[in-house]
């Protein structure tokens, strides 16, 4: 393991030289990475040397001690720092204990002193790196899940539309880095593409998983390849194994269509030449903001459903615009949706009978309606993490759906919502607390890392909105408002020892600034951590 780099620093050459040869520093873990004559000099060292220690004297030509401490606080605030005090200047000692010193030792430096002085800063300096070392990994792992719990975070404001889990989404979105996609500004275009075989492409298996892996990934670095970094998002929907889907963020329409056209163009071409497959895309409808996302998504899968079946290319735009239904898809599907939460399987079967009776209407509208629900179904499922497979049946390569038979669709959907208004039913019985109460484990114990809602769903296999509802309900308080108070809890006890600084305090308590700390604990306890010390807020944290 490396040596902790040590900088000395006293007008006085004899006196750095008596604390360099004094004591075998390697030996304790340390090493001499220069000296400084005063102050300016020990500036220009530090930006040079970078050490993790500095023992410096206080009364100094050009730079004393003081203002040096006092610029080490500001601009080098992980250094520690000790003070070299003579008898006759103890009195600057608690000055530069205020400027940020971690300690001091009198003149003439006594070994013993000196040696069990920097055995203390070596563990400190241990725990701090071994800190920053879990964090630079939990920093890697979160880049390694970023695409992943960017998609899901996308997925979850797809199939949610609930105002409330929205503001949960957003807030979680600036964190990952996806405000300006779901940005009620933005405007935005889905594209659905599922790729076909032909007879004996893969021997023995017409859906390997190995070819969608493959198919997965060229859709991806498609998107993160020029023209379309930054504009183009691929992403998969779990369960729809044969699929991916391309969000597009464009600042204007005729932008928007090049992307789109040019974007369906290549992926075709690529799996045709790269996977010997066959690709069929739907592109949906614009959105208007994040508010319209949900909708431009089911506009790219109702584009794709009316394609012709068979292993041939083709390019479907939605022209759902031209139905009479398609006003009353979202009044539908909200109280289709309604029926399914309230466990009322006979409700959901009228509505779906009296929007898709087939008098007077083009039978690929009816359709239509039909392919609607049978999504909306799904996305009830999967909100309540409800395995129902037979609500995906609509995506198999050749799908059982009758959607050409009304009335034998509709028993067909109508059978599956009761199978998932029952599971719903069921679920509530237990309350989630199991699930509630595990969470609340992760986080007393993982505190001082990075934690997020959709982090928890992801590991829980949960919903976002929904375990972010449950999660309330459980524990009378939000994710994120407990997350901060076990924090605030563990710096308070902290606060109690006098010797740590509040950079640290925050560390290990899980703030990422000690101004941010500062922040929330007053906010919580009407004082600041150095009111809260010093015994004016005593009692305050209780």
């Amino acid at each position: 393991m490396s040596l902790y780099r040590v900088l000395l620093v006293d007008d006085e050459p004899e006196v750095r030289s008596g604390l360099r040869y004094k004591i075998d520093w390697a030996k304790l873990g340390f090493e001499i990475a220069g000296e400084a004559g005063n102050g300016r000099e020990a500036l220009e060292a530090l930006e040079r040397e970078k050490p993790h220690l500095m023992l410096t004297d206080i009364r100094m030509p050009t730079m004393g001690g003081l203002e040096l401490l006092k610029q080490c606080e500001e601009n080098y605030p992980r250094l520690r720092t000790v003070v070299l005090s003579g008898h006759d200047e103890f009195h600057y000692v608690k000055t530069a204990m205020q400027c940020g010193a971690r300690d001091y030792l009198l003149k003439p430096v006594v070994r013993l002193e000196l040696t069990n002085l920097l055995a203390k800063l070596k563990e400190e300096l241990d725990r701090e790196r071994e800190a920053s070392r879990e964090r630079e990994a939990e920093e890697y792992r979160r880049r390694q899940s970023l695409p992943h719990l960017r998609e899901q975070l996308l997925l979850e404001w797809i199939h949610h539309d609930g105002e409330e889990g929205r503001r949960i989404l957003r807030d979680e979105a600036g964190k990952l880095g996806m405000a300006e996609w779901l940005g009620e500004s933005s405007r935005s275009r889905f594209l659905c593409a599922e790729y076909r075989l032909r007879e004996g492409r893969i021997e023995g298996a017409s859906d390997s998983g190995l070819f969608r892996l493959a198919f997965r990934m060229l859709c991806r670095e498609l998107t993160e390849a020029l023209p379309w970094e930054g504009r183009a998002f691929a992403f998969s929907d779990r369960g729809h194994h044969r699929f991916m889907y391309f969000l597009v963020r464009s600042e204007d329409e005729a932008q928007e269509d090049r992307i789109v056209r040019e974007l369906a163009e290549r992926v075709q071409a690529s799996v045709r030449t790269l996977l010997r497959a066959e690709c069929v895309i739907g592109v949906g409808a614009p959105a208007a903001g994040g508010k319209d996302m949900r909708a431009a998504y089911l506009s790219a899968l109702t584009a794709w459903s009316r394609s012709r079946p068979g292993a041939d290319s083709q390019i479907c735009a939605d022209g759902e615009a031209e139905s009479p239904l398609a006003e009353g898809h979202a009044e539908l599907e909200r109280r289709l949706s309604q029926a399914l939460e309230n466990g009322d399987e006979a409700g959901f079967g009228r509505l779906l009978e009296a929007a898709t009776e087939s008098g007077g209407r083009q039978q690929r509208h009816v359709a239509a309606a039909l392919f609607r629900a049978a999504l909306l179904l799904e996305q009830v499922a999967r909100r309540h993490g409800i395995d129902a497979p037979e609500a995906g049946e609509w995506m198999l390569p050749d799908s059982p759906w009758p959607w050409s038979a009304p009335a034998e669709a509709r028993a067909k959907l109508t059978g599956i919502a009761a199978r998932i208004a029952e599971r719903i039913r069921a679920g509530r019985a237990t309350n989630g607390a199991e699930v509630v109460e595990a969470i609340r484990r992760d986080i007393e114990e993982g505190y001082m890392h990075e934690l997020a809602l959709s982090t928890m769903a992801e590991r829980y296999h949960l919903n976002l909105t929904y375990l972010s509802e449950l999660f309330k309900k459980q524990l009378g308080i939000t994710f994120s408002d407990y997350v901060v108070q076990v924090r605030l809890r563990h710096a308070e006890q902290l606060l109690r020892d006098p010797a740590m600084r509040l950079a640290d305090i925050a560390e290990l308590s899980g703030f990422s600034t000690a101004s941010y700390l500062s922040s929330v604990f007053k906010k919580h306890y009407g004082v600041s951590p150095s009111e809260f010390r010093s015994g004016s807020g005593e009692g305050a944290g209780r």
